[in-house]
């Protein structure tokens, strides 16, 4: 799929505030809001657009802090082991890697207690072989927008 600059530019507004109106993008970029809707509708068809929703502060909900898990996984298992580590409630990002580990995963944690279940529970996983774990301490920002290019 072929994405202008017009394209580009919805995405843009909708970066900034997901709730801003296509009236008002269309109002932006001198355009009707009907080109706008036809457009976002397609973005999200040809799978540019995956999905909106609510980017919530974790600090202002009981998280302390952000954990980066580090996994190796048996040969050939990451496929699955990934897919049982995104389903974890509180991971946030999940990947296969190339490098010292096969899978990561960034997930906001409430506590000391809630690091070490949520490592016991990766590391009971079938083909799981080893967890390194690394922690955030200081600064817990998420910003949304970091995520799109």
């Amino acid at each position: 799929m072929d994405v202008d600059k017009i394209d580009i530019a919805i995405i843009e507004a909708l970066k900034k505030d997901a709730r801003t109106s296509f009236r008002e993008i269309a109002r932006l970029l001198k355009i009707s809001p009907d080109t706008i809707s036809n457009r976002f509708e397609r973005l999200k068809k040809e799978g540019v657009i995956i999905n909106s929703t609510v980017v919530i502060d974790p600090s202002r909900i009981g998280y302390s802090f952000i954990a980066r898990f580090g996994i190796n996984v048996k040969p050939a298992y990451s496929p699955q082991v990934l897919e049982k580590i995104i389903q974890l409630p509180s991971v946030i990002v999940a990947s296969k890697l190339v490098g010292s580990h096969d899978v990561i995963a960034i997930s906001v944690v409430k506590d000391f207690p809630h690091l070490c279940r949520l490592r016991d529970t990766i590391l009971e996983m079938p083909y799981v072989e080893k967890v390194e774990v690394g922690m955030w301490i200081e600064t817990m920002e998420l910003c949304p927008h970091y995520f799109l290019i």
